[in-house]
This record gives C-alpha cells, structure tokens and sequence, in this order.
C-alpha cells in the first residue's frame, strides 16, 4: 500500500513541474520572435539547424508552394510557434513547433520545426532546433 502511495505522490509531483514547464519552455520558443532575447534563449552546446534571421528563405524553399502565385509582400514576417510538448525527462523536452506565414491568398503556410530543449538550472534553454522535412498549409 505504501508503495502504491509513494507511486502517486511522485507523479502528482512530476505533473506539477510539467504544470509549470508548458509555460516557461512556450516563452523560450515565442521568444525566438524577438532578436533581442534570442541569442539567450540557445545551450552553451546548441545545435541550431535553422537560421531564425532568414525564415523568409526556409519558407521559399519549402516543398509545397504558395498558391495562385502569391507575392511576398502580401505576406506576414514569419513568427515561431511552439506547439505539442513531450517530457523525455523532467529536465529534457521534445516540442513540436513552427514557422508560419499568414497570406493574403493562402490564409496560413507552416514550416514545421522541432526543439529539443534542456533545464540548465531553473531555466529552460534550447539545445536542438531542425527544420522538419514536409510542410503543411
């Protein structure tokens, strides 16, 4: 009985932290908007596969394009989205995100990307960012 007790007690626990975490590692990914709080937002050891200062590029060279030949300019500047989260550990997480576009013609285009991030501290920073192969409208 104790067992099952201490089992129950530790997993209110570890969904407590998650409870938590959603929020700070969200703020880490949408910070990634900011050029200002980027730089900080990266591990010491970071593995960056995604050129946040050229979104525009990742979005043209995307598989799927933008219909009825839509022009750049009538597109938003691209912004990070986080999306689904998975704690690997209490300390690592994996999170599903993306760079997406609002159009005039196409109402949204999503580059998918995903994050690893790591808790150095009390604080959630990114270790490894990709750019996903396929890209959804």
């Amino acid at each position: 009985m104790k067992a099952i007790l201490c089992c129950i007690l530790l997993a209110v626990g570890l969904w407590a932290d998650e409870a938590t975490d959603r929020p700070a590692i969200d703020k880490v990914i949408v910070g990634l908007n900011d050029p200002a709080k980027r730089a900080g937002s990266f591990t010491k050891d970071a593995d960056i596969g995604v050129d946040f200062d050229r979104l525009i590029e990742m979005h043209r060279k995307a598989p799927t394009p933008f219909t009825m030949d839509e022009t750049w300019t009538d597109l938003t500047v691209p912004r990070v989205e986080s999306g689904a989260m998975r704690f690997i550990t209490p300390d690592v997480a994996m999170v599903d995100g993306a760079s997406v576009i609002d159009g005039a013609v196409t109402l949204q285009r999503r580059v998918p990307l995903l994050f690893v991030l790591k808790k150095e501290g009390r604080e959630w920073r990114i270790s490894v960012v990709r750019q996903l192969q396929h890209a959804s409208k």
